[in-house]
């Protein structure tokens, strides 16, 4: 009961364990002091802010609005307006403007104009009043950075700040600490970062100078990631710098902004205010917490980027894990609930979308960006996304560089979010294949190891003598830099092998490493192997991983064998698909004067395999195809006709005389586009011997369980003589598996014309009567 002007009331938000809701939150409610308030009328009363409006209707809202200043309890309230209105109306408006988030707590004791700019920002101005009075932030400079300016603008804003020396700043007793940097690797921030985190000192960076400025990240200890786990992803994103300063010094790629001007100061400034007042008033986490905020000065682009914690950090992390999982395979049953956008998956694209958004960051990402390729999306059937990722450079040079630089992981799909998740899966697959140092391997001759176990380099890689012996005059020709030739392998050299798992025989085998990871330091010494992504696959869950890996596999076996055999096979009756996909992507490419065939290049494993083509109707054809493999044979066609359109962009834009004008440089690409043509390319066309294969003529899977299309193609290779091994290759920092499937004895499509199944399988198939010579073989590459 409480007695207000002589009467008792019950209040409503009473009960037996105290206040509740609003009536527990605001004691002297107040009106947020960025709205501008405004009657009209008495049935009528506007909130008017900078990117918000509201017009709140009733007599009581406007009887009680102006009373809303911060000095007046809800019974003080309540008793104003008992002569026109019972509680229950007033405690109905207090409720649905708390509801709405126009109301908080009291009138501090601060300048109206900073009462007002906390309330815009939604920091509860009460508590920051109280919390400025005693929170202490220190500021310190490592590298060419003035900390004066940053220390005076934060003062200004009412904050207790004093700057100290980086030598000193350790032993300094602050709430906070600010480190301004020339730039975020300077060798400095190692020292600091290491005993802030003995300290359990939240601490954060900025960057004043520069055209590209930056806020934060602010590190809490045993919560975020710290300033190494920020350094190893912006060091891998500096591969130009890291290459410079390395042939000069052999210096980490720290390189600080030349450009610095005072405004710079005023900006980071700016963008710490919020950040640092929301601490101060919540003593909590605020949105610079595990975030950096970038603004670039001559374009005012403004970007959030997040810092991704590191498991396996040397120095917030558990030092005994190592960056890649246990050997041994083993699955778990789970039938995929999305089996349209290209392979059986366990989630929508868009839910993969959003969980692994994070990671692109042209600063720190393991994605430096994601672009829509030069294609118009209204169509509805040309979408495709390229993601930017970066290499480690095994070959010192700068050609290297170069194809690291130009590096792109490309995405496609049938929608623009199946695009985009494909160019991201793809991209976070090449980043973890990158070696780091922290590996599960072991060093080793290939002569020291069981030939049981150890799997040799040339059942992986697949080349002939004859290319071994032609190398450097073959890998001298620039029209061949997908197809270089490494050295013999050879097996007295100790190098690092790595476990993988048999799921054949359900076992331990061992590769070479540097087959395994990108830019592995044994390639240095001695180059025998490449580091492709054949097999490289991801996926949501590690059998969507091992699956789509697999299938790689077969795709790229099943075109060698087509492809530089040139054997004729038979074309796919498109119309005995039952998707309207495909007559509108039909009508689509007639519209460019383009033609769309689909031939079946099923191997002796029996996974449906196609090759989608395309040419134009004109003196230079442009042809073009896309590949795709998957037990689902609706799938693999798919999968080869958006793959197709992948490739769309290089020869869709014509000059005014109607000759293609081509995207990019890749000289291979570009010399088949404009010189092969389908009359002296018969194997480009399907056999008119053979009748069109309907698609329900392929034999389909009963189950959308994972493991039971897992265990289908092990057993389809295991039929083969062909044993299916798996490396998890995923990183624990990346919410994403990573395998490399290998088949020993099936090779890429890339030129490999060592002995086996290049000869072997189209003899078995019947599509040829005695294996073709290696001399006989297509001389034209796969140019992609």
């Amino acid at each position: 009961m409480y007695t207000c002007s002589g009467w008792e009331l019950d209040w409503p938000y009473e009960t037996a364990v105290g206040r509740t809701g609003w009536w527990a939150v605001l004691k002297r409610p107040r009106i947020r002091g960025h709205y501008r308030v405004e009657a009209t009328d008495g049935e009528r009363v506007f909130l008017l802010a900078e990117s918000d409006q509201f017009v709140l209707e009733g007599q009581v809202m406007v009887a009680l609005i102006p009373l809303l200043d911060g000095t007046r309890a809800v019974e003080d309230l309540v008793s104003a307006l008992s002569d026109r209105f019972d509680i229950m109306r007033v405690f109905g408006a207090l409720q649905r403007l708390y509801a709405a988030g126009h109301l908080t707590e009291g009138r501090p004791d601060l300048p109206l104009e900073t009462m007002q700019w906390l309330d815009a920002l939604a920091i509860p101005a009460a508590a920051y009043d109280v919390g400025v009075r005693t929170f202490q932030v220190v500021v310190t400079a490592v590298g060419d950075v003035d900390p004066g300016p940053m220390t005076a603008g934060l003062s200004e804003l009412g904050l207790k700040v004093r700057a100290v020396p980086s030598d000193e700043v350790a032993e300094a007793q602050a709430d906070f600490v600010l480190v301004l940097a020339d730039d975020y690797l300077n060798d400095a921030l190692a020292g600091l970062n290491a005993a802030f985190l003995q300290a359990e000192q939240p601490w954060g960076l900025a960057k004043p100078g520069g055209r590209e400025l930056w806020a934060g990240p602010f590190f809490a200890p045993g919560e975020t990631g710290c300033w190494r786990c920020l350094q190893q992803r912006l060091a891998a994103n500096r591969q130009v710098e890291r290459y410079v300063l390395g042939k000069r010094s052999g210096q980490t790629p720290h390189l600080p902004a030349s450009a610095h001007h005072v405004a710079g100061d005023a900006v980071v400034t700016g963008l710490l205010a919020a950040p640092l007042s929301r601490m101060i008033a919540t003593r909590d986490r605020c949105e610079l917490t595990g975030r950096m905020r970038s603004i670039d000065l001559g374009t005012g682009a403004a970007l959030d980027h997040e810092l991704i914690r590191q498991p396996q950090c040397p120095e917030c992390g558990d030092v005994t894990r190592a960056s890649t999982p246990e050997v041994k395979i083993t699955l778990t049953r789970g039938d995929a609930t999305n089996t349209t956008d290209g392979g059986y998956r366990m989630f929508t694209p868009q839910q993969t979308y959003d969980r692994l958004e994070k990671h692109i960051s042209p600063a720190i990402g393991a994605i430096t960006g994601l672009t829509g390729l030069d294609v118009d999306a209204e169509d509805g059937i040309t979408y495709s996304y390229a993601a930017g990722h970066n290499f480690a450079m095994v070959r010192d040079n700068v050609d290297t560089l170069k194809r690291n630089m130009r590096s792109q992981s490309g995405g496609k799909g049938r929608t623009s979010i199946q695009a985009k998740v494909s160019a991201v899966c793809e991209a976070l697959e090449r980043y973890s294949a990158v070696w780091r140092g922290d590996e599960r391997v072991r060093q080793a001759s290939y002569d020291d190891l069981s030939s049981d176990v150890a799997i040799h380099p040339d059942r992986l890689t697949m080349y002939s003598d004859a290319q071994y012996d032609e190398r450097d005059t073959w890998n001298d020709d620039e029209m061949h830099r997908l197809h270089l030739v490494p050295e013999r392998f050879r097996t007295d050299l100790p190098i690092d092998w790595a476990k993988v798992w048999s799921l054949t025989d359900q076992r331990e085998r061992e590769v070479p490493a540097a087959y395994l990871w990108y830019g592995h330091p044994d390639l240095r010494e001695h180059f025998f192997c490449i580091s492709d992504s054949n097999g490289s696959a991801s996926g949501n869950t590690l059998e969507e991983a091992i699956l789509q890996g697999f299938c790689e596999i077969v795709e790229r076996d099943a075109v060698a064998i087509w492809w530089y055999n040139r054997t004729p096979v038979r074309g796919v009756d498109l119309s005995s698909i039952d998707d309207p996909y495909i007559a509108t992507m039909q009508g689509y490419y007639a519209s460019m004067d383009r033609s769309i065939w689909v031939l079946d290049l099923t191997s002796d494993l029996g996974i449906p395999t196609f090759a989608a083509c395309s040419a134009r109707d004109h003196e230079v054809e442009d042809i073009m195809v896309g590949f795709g493999a998957h037990p689902d044979a609706n799938i693999a066609v798919m999968r080869a006709l958006t793959e197709l359109n992948q490739f769309l962009p290089v020869v869709r834009r014509r000059d005014e005389d109607g000759n293609t004008v081509y995207l990019g440089d890749d000289p291979e690409m570009i010399g088949w586009a404009r010189t092969v043509r389908l009359g002296e390319n018969r194997w480009l066309q399907a056999d008119p011997s053979i009748p069109l294969a309907r698609i329900d003529s392929f034999p389909q899977m009963q189950s959308y369980d994972l493991v039971d299309c897992i265990e289908h193609c092990v057993e389809a290779a295991r039929q083969s003589g062909l044993d299916v091994v798996v490396a998890d290759l995923s990183r624990p920092e990346i919410e994403l598996s990573v395998v490399k499937v290998i088949v020993p004895g099936m090779r890429h499509f890339w030129r490999r014309t060592g002995p086996g199944r290049l000869y072997d399988v189209p003899v078995r198939l019947g599509r040829l009567d005695a294996p073709t010579s290696e001399h006989d073989l297509n001389p034209r590459n796969v140019f992609f």
